[in-house]
């Protein structure tokens, strides 16, 4: 099973459990760092998330998958929130963000910068509108490498 079929089965699997709990998936990571697994899980909620809030997730997803079985291999569980600086890497995430300050690095420059800090006014499943002091830029995200929130 490769990265984004794990990541996929997870995220069917918590969606009834966070919606129980009163939570929203953020994203769902699988990562292989030379000997060791990682399966990471972020969580969010208006007013933000508490450690009781990701013990719980825990302790309701490990059982579960536990019982599903499908990752064959050792790995550690991590729970937590995504952050105040978040990275945007999904259109679901930017499309919460409108109205939020950004820093953008690009794959390729656009008009000779690759690095832009704006607010995000506006997006949908291909890119976003990203407000400039001079201007308004639309950023498609097939040449983003990297986006966060700026915290304020």
């Amino acid at each position: 099973m490769d990265r984004h079929e794990i990541e996929k089965k997870v995220e069917k699997l918590l969606e009834p459990i966070l919606r129980m709990l009163g939570l929203s998936l953020y994203d769902v990571e699988w990562l292989s760092s030379g000997r060791h697994n990682y399966l990471r899980i972020y969580i969010d909620k208006p007013g933000g998330v508490t450690i009781r809030d990701c013990q719980r997730v825990s302790e309701e997803i490990g059982d579960l998958l536990d019982v599903e079985d499908f990752i064959h291999v050792s790995y550690y569980l991590e729970v937590s929130s995504p952050g105040l600086t978040r990275e945007l890497k999904k259109p679901r995430h930017y499309l919460k963000s409108i109205g939020e300050t950004v820093k953008v690095v690009l794959k390729e420059p656009i008009e000779g910068k690759t690095e832009y800090q704006g607010l995000i006014k506006d997006a949908d499943e291909d890119g976003f509108v990203l407000s400039l002091e001079d201007r308004d830029e639309w950023i498609p995200y097939d040449v983003v490498a990297k986006a966060k929130l700026v915290f304020k």
